[in-house]
């Protein structure tokens, strides 16, 4: 008798969560209190689905490169950061699986929270500030996003609906730092410890783009509504977010302001992608499946290649090899991860007839390669030893995991019967 996947997520949090608790007790056992959270991440590998698996794989080699990455750093609460990883994975793979509404939104929420004390880690007379600034917006964000949700899943009229995308839109801008709601980006980028900023950069822009497509295209098929509104406010958006990101980052000189430019610009080729898969929502075909992978794609390449910087930036330099990889990787160079990314993305533009979207993508990559290479230069200062070596080690292999066609991610994708996993049940 297979077990539900559904239920094998929930045993995955209570064993996290419950399984943890006893080891904060004594200051002897937090340093063991990894052990728990990074099972409760395996157990997610116990998918019903053979083809989910290549996905929650990744989403798990991501989460225990979370966990390793916050050993770097002394933590006031060291044991609650473990778990608080291992939460945002498993709401991360649940944003993917479920088509319940409410688990949907239950998943961002999970994924966003965790992040409020991530932030506080680090130097308190910084951190404070700087929390306080990042929570608030996440509230907004969330609480756009919620209200943008509900009105376009209560059957509005047209106008009605354009409005609530809108403040969905919104509201992912504000919760992933996409232009023009990008505003706390630079300033929690730059002066936030780069541990925990590494962690928001990466791990917490998964979820929030996989819950928007979802809802988005259950309504949009629901309530007959065109695709042509939406994904060309979808495209505004991604248009602003790719070239102010690019050209703060051209303008900007410390590499953690630099990191945050760049990250913004990342953030609109992925809403690009979505704007694709708008497109692509009425015929579900090739359209909406290039656009899925190249946004999956996209958002794994910044979540493993922020992480790496950010591992850097904290190193105070790093490998010169891995910087340059993960900077090529970045600017699109084939055949590394953000090469396909791009080209799943732009395919899928082209497809659904938004080819003047690709340019601009293709133009943008083009304007990001001045920055990158001068990233490159800056952080590859010669080889160190130790934890953050082997680190950026593991970021750059995922990297060249494509030096093939990324078969595995896409044949998975297409025979898993993609509109199961994008269509929520609102009845």
């Amino acid at each position: 008798m297979t077990i539900p996947y559904i239920y094998i997520l929930l045993a995955s949090t209570v064993i996290n969560t419950v399984g943890t608790a006893p080891l904060l007790l004594s200051e002897g056992a937090r340093r063991y209190s990894w052990v728990v959270p990074l099972i409760s991440m395996l157990i997610l590998l116990m998918t019903p689905d053979i083809h989910l698996l290549v996905y929650v794989a990744f989403l798990v080699v991501i989460g225990i490169l979370g966990l390793i990455t916050l050993m770097r750093v002394k933590s006031s609460i060291r044991g609650i950061d473990y778990m608080l990883i291992s939460i945002m994975i498993i709401a991360t793979v649940l944003a993917l699986y479920t088509s319940n509404l409410a688990l949907t939104l239950l998943s961002l929420m999970l994924v966003s929270a965790p992040t409020y004390l991530l932030i506080l880690m680090g130097d308190p007379s910084i951190s404070i500030e700087i929390g306080v600034k990042y929570v608030v917006n996440m509230i907004i964000a969330t609480v756009l996003f919620f209200v943008g949700a509900i009105i376009i899943s209560s059957g509005p009229s047209l106008i009605t609906y354009i409005i609530g995308f809108s403040l969905l839109l919104l509201g992912l801008s504000l919760e992933v730092g996409a232009a023009p709601m990008h505003e706390w980006v630079p300033d929690v980028f730059t002066a936030g410890n780069p541990i925990p900023v590494a962690i928001i950069a990466s791990i917490a822009k998964i979820a929030p783009f996989i819950v928007a497509v979802k809802i988005t295209l259950t309504t949009m098929s629901l309530y007959g509504v065109s695709p042509y509104y939406l994904a060309y406010i979808a495209g505004a958006f991604a248009t602003i977010s790719m070239f102010l990101g690019n050209i703060g980052a051209l303008t900007s000189r410390e590499s953690p302001r630099v990191l945050a430019y760049s990250s913004i610009a990342n953030m609109g080729y992925v809403m690009a992608a979505f704007a694709a898969a708008i497109m692509g929502a009425q015929e579900m075909g090739a359209t909406l499946d290039f656009a899925f992978i190249g946004l999956l794609l996209q958002l794994f390449m910044n979540a493993v290649g922020k992480m790496g910087f950010f591992n850097t930036v904290f190193s105070k330099g790093n490998n010169a090899v891995s910087t340059w990889l993960i900077s090529l990787a970045f600017i699109g160079t084939p055949p590394l991860l953000g090469f396909w990314s791009k080209l799943y993305i732009i395919l899928a533009l082209v497809y659904g007839n938004l080819t003047w979207l690709a340019v601009l993508l293709v133009i943008n990559s083009v304007i990001s390669v001045p920055y990158y290479v001068r990233l490159a230069r800056e952080l590859g200062t010669g080889w160190k030893g130790g934890l953050a070596e082997g680190l950026i080690i593991v970021f750059t292999i995922l990297t060249l995991s494509t030096i093939i066609p990324p078969y595995w991610l896409v044949v998975p994708l297409i025979k898993m019967k993609l509109i199961n996993y994008l269509i929520l049940s609102l009845k």
